[in-house]
């Protein structure tokens, strides 16, 4: 090495170590990830005393991951995280929270404490081993409070205040605590434009006044855009490193973080139409990135929460949140909104993301009316289905509400009835003023749900291309011919199957279950709903999998039919030349047919029959009786397994 390349080699060294020594705070070649599974790698921010850094990008890429890794809540798996210069890691948690500060979205539910009693918990890490306040920590309780406009809520229990006034007494928890850094994670997503507005600039007073170095997560990409002196986008394919504002919004950049065609863009970006609240929450399908949307049930709760809160409150809501199961908040539009003599009705959009579903872009609403008494009722409305059929859900005659979106609507109504002091009854009826058609398009008929659509979801959100639905309808069947007081389920994966079953007498008494793909899920469903015994009728090209212990027939998850063929082939005795022909082969068809001329297809389907019957019996777990039919459209029935159990 030359001297001169030495010097330039140690001159670079130099200013970037000087960089560095201007940084407050900043990571280094940082992996995050959960239990020693890297999910984002080298990861290097930087940010100084005064500025706001802001990270954005989509929902489930791993800003909460980031945050949660950079301030302790969760174990790093490599890389170096400094504070103040120092190595977080080998500074105790008192040296920490003396400099940083966090507020996280997670519901806190602590018993029997004040807003006041939760401001206070800030001093800790100044208090001795008792938390005793003195007189200068109480002052700096109540100064923190006022900061963010909350010393009126100092006596009020913490659990019985609305979602935007528990933010705000988090933030002056952290502000309480005299940090030199605080770090937030999406803490404007309940509130509403007011409270957005006001609790940034509380965060802008704090970094620019009172130099104080700020990292705040936001998925209101305007409100990013107004507060940002840097910005970090986080994108399933890594992080980049802080950039100016100018260039983190630009349209190419924004299009390529959130997966956005220049349609989408214009859409949400675009000046001229008016602004519409846009959930933002993406799940993986191959290359591609797909936008989930929200359930029935959450719009549901939304549009009750909004009607409770005009009712009781009486001024109109325009923007409303929940926080769904999946532990994902939702804001949405308030749309339809009409009152009369104690009652008010709002409704919101359903939005299904990128998935295909009939409900989507169907208002659901909810009428929240005054009542006697101290009872909150909900029930369903015009187009909501009546359940007239046992083994559902919900018993027969009641609203075809199901069981999570109906907590969810309770909780956030009585969250707003505490907010607002009221302690009467109300009656909340959820109505889908479409709901009647499009029930037609849905298995609601033939479960016995009449009169409209479900109100459904367990985890609040849409997955696109999800078969979550698929398989929660399917479970509905099979519970269903159970509880009808059927011992003996009969199961076929789609339409070949119905068409056989035809002409099969001995079937005739039978209702079979179509369980499209998900074999193995049906055979779960069947255990638990207490079958005796099972019947699955199939072709042999979905059906020769199970002899691989494949319980998913989808061509995606496993398509290894040929090979399978080519190995009992082999057992049988096939010829080297034959076997090499299966497996080139097209078809299921094709197979039998190489097999016919080898005279060995009967010998073959005995040794698969065999294999399907012992996984069919292993999945059910042996408690019920299996029998597996198989048949081809050109060759007939091809094989059937005796009934068995393990």
């Amino acid at each position: 090495m030359s001297e001169k390349i030495a010097d330039v080699i140690k001159e670079t060294e130099n200013n970037k170590a000087d960089r560095q020594e201007q940084y407050f705070f900043r990571t280094d070649q940082l992996t995050v990830g959960y239990d020693g599974k890297p999910l984002i790698r080298e990861i290097n921010i930087q940010l100084k005393k005064g500025e706001i850094l802001t990270l954005i990008g989509p929902n489930g890429a791993g800003k909460s991951t980031i945050l949660k890794s950079i301030t302790r809540q969760l174990a790093t798996i490599s890389g170096t995280v400094y504070l103040d210069k120092e190595k977080m890691a080998k500074m105790t948690n008192k040296e920490v929270s003396q400099k940083l500060a966090v507020v996280l979205t997670e519901r806190m539910r602590p018993e029997l404490m004040t807003c006041e009693d939760i401001v206070a918990t800030g001093r800790y890490p100044y208090t001795g081993t008792l938390g005793i306040l003195s007189a200068e920590d109480k002052t700096k309780v109540k100064k923190s409070m006022e900061t963010v406009h909350a010393w009126d809520l100092k006596d009020r229990d913490f659990t019985a205040i609305s979602d935007g006034q528990r933010q705000r007494i988090l933030l002056a928890r952290a502000i309480c605590q005299e940090p030199e850094i605080i770090v937030l994670d999406e803490p404007t997503s309940f509130l509403d434009v007011k409270g957005k507005i006001e609790l940034l600039t509380i965060l802008q007073k704090l970094a620019h006044e009172q130099g104080l170095a700020v990292i705040v997560s936001l998925h209101e990409l305007d409100m990013a855009q107004k507060i940002a002196d840097a910005v970090v986008c986080v994108s399933p394919h890594g992080v980049s490193a802080p950039m100016p504002p100018a260039q983190a919004f630009a349209r190419e950049n924004i299009k390529a973080l959130y997966g956005l065609t220049e349609e989408q863009y214009s859409a949400v970006f675009d000046p001229s139409r008016p602004e519409k609240p846009q959930f933002e929450h993406y799940v993986r399908s191959g290359q591609k990135l797909l936008r989930c949307g929200y359930t029935t049930g959450t719009c549901a709760a939304l549009a009750g929460k909004a009607a409770v809160r005009m009712l009781l409150g009486g001024q109109k809501t325009e923007e409303i949140s929940v926080l769904t199961p999946k532990g994902l908040w939702v804001t949405t539009a308030v749309e339809e909104i009409q009152s009369g003599d104690g009652w008010v009705s709002c409704g919101v959009r359903k939005d299904a993301g990128d998935d295909i579903d009939v409900t989507a872009q169907s208002l659901i609403c909810v009428k929240a009316k005054k009542t006697a008494g101290t009872k909150i009722v909900i029930d369903g409305g015009i187009g909501v289905g009546r359940v007239t059929k046992p083994g559902l859900e919900q018993p027969v005659g009641a609203a075809a509400i199901n069981s999570v979106p109906r907590r969810m609507i309770l909780q956030e109504a009585e969250a707003e009835c505490l907010d607002a002091g009221y302690e009467g009854g109300l009656l909340l009826t959820v109505f889908v003023p479409d709901g009647e058609a499009l029930a037609k398009k849905t298995f609601n008929p033939q479960l016995g749900i009449q009169g409209g659509i479900s109100i459904l979801g367990t985890t609040g959100i849409v997955e696109p291309k999800s078969v979550q639905a698929l398989v929660d309808t399917i479970g509905l069947e099979i519970r269903q011919r159970r509880a009808l007081g059927e011992e003996a389920l009969l199961l076929t994966p789609g339409n070949y199957g119905m068409e056989f079953l035809k002409d099969r007498p001995e079937f005739a008494s039978m209702t079979p279950v179509q369980c499209s793909n998900y074999i193995g899920e049906a055979f779960d469903f069947a255990v638990s709903s207490g079958f005796s015994k099972v019947i699955l009728v199939g072709h042999i090209g979905k059906l020769v999998k199970l002899a691989g212990g494949i319980m998913n027939t989808h061509s995606r998850v496993a398509d290894c039919r040929c090979e399978l063929f080519a190995a009992h082939a082999a057992l049988a005795g096939v010829s080297r030349d034959a076997i090499g022909r299966l497996m080139e082969a097209a078809t299921t068809d094709a197979c039998l047919e190489i097999l016919d001329e080898e005279g060995k297809k009967e010998a073959v389907m005995q040794s698969l029959m065999k294999k399907i019957g012992q996984h069919a019996a292993h999945r059910l777990g042996g408690t019920v009786e299996v029998t597996v039919l198989v048949f081809s459209n050109r060759f007939g029935v091809l094989g059937e397994t005796q009934c068995q159990e393990i």
